[in-house]
């Protein structure tokens, strides 16, 4: 099916710095991607082969409860 769908697969290589790989793992991490998926996605965008809308679905995220130390002891002191 994705043969018909999006033809010939085809492979491509390119060098960077080891400044730009430092920022491509960083970005890549904010969209829970890898370096490689980033990339692939960027240079979609930029020649603009996405024909279809963007996923907007509201998802909801875990919230990481976060205690701060010093009021982890105040709870710890009162027990």
């Amino acid at each position: 099916m994705s043969r018909e769908k999006y033809g010939k697969r085809r492979q491509i290589t390119f060098r960077i710095t080891a400044l730009a790989d430092e920022r491509l793992e960083q970005v890549a991490e904010l969209f829970n991607l890898t370096p490689a998926q980033y990339a692939k996605a960027c240079l979609y965008r930029d020649l603009g082969c996405f024909l279809e809308p963007l996923d907007r679905r509201k998802t909801r995220h875990k919230r990481r409860r976060r205690v701060l130390t010093w009021e982890r002891a105040d709870d710890e002191e009162e027990r």
